[in-house]
């Protein structure tokens, strides 16, 4: 026949066990509020790096021909519209007003080149932004288009039918911005 033992703990033993479950709640204490203040400083590191991937703020276009600055925008976000606004670009006059807006664009003819919104588009679910248009105020063309961030950069994409061409926008600050000049 089996036996089964019983065993009934002294008052030692109690104390022994409580102790250690005592301390075991004190080392899982600790553990939790170790990882929760890692926790903790990973959101505030995390954080400014996914406020830097915002498509809001300042970019520089870069033409791509000739891997110089072709101009300063700021790009902002108003009732869920996408605006583009040029802040500098060569040969700035504060002046400049688009003459050359004309035919479909005539609601865009004499506007200020600088304080226009020349680019106007919505969100799409993926974090694209589309079904809009950027203006080259230049050239008095309006061109389907696209943007969003990648690896940190502004990627803009426009359309003329089925064939596009994609620029690398990149991130800059209003000062520079403002203040960029524009050499050979």
């Amino acid at each position: 026949m089996d036996k089964k033992m019983k065993h009934t703990l002294t008052s030692n033993e109690k104390t022994s066990v409580a102790a250690n479950q005592k301390s075991m709640l004190a080392r899982e204490l600790k553990i939790y509020g170790i990882k929760s203040v890692l926790l903790y400083v990973l959101l505030i590191l995390v954080t400014p790096a996914s406020a830097e991937s915002s498509i809001e703020g300042y970019w520089k276009s870069i033409d791509e021909q000739t891997s110089k600055a072709s101009g300063y925008w700021k790009i902002e976000v108003k009732d869920n519209r996408l605006l583009g606004y040029l802040v500098n670009y060569p040969d700035m006059n504060p002046d400049n007003t688009c003459i050359v807006c004309t035919g479909k664009l005539k609601e865009f003819y004499e506007k200020p080149i600088k304080g226009t919104a020349w680019i106007n588009l919505k969100k799409n679910k993926d974090g694209v932004w589309k079904d809009g248009y950027i203006i080259d105020s230049g050239e008095g063309k309006k061109y389907k288009a696209q943007l969003w961030v990648e690896d940190g950069n502004l990627m803009m994409r426009g359309y003329i039918g089925f064939f596009y061409r994609t620029q690398t926008w990149l991130r800059t600050d209003q000062a520079t911005a403002e203040q960029a000049t524009f050499g050979d």
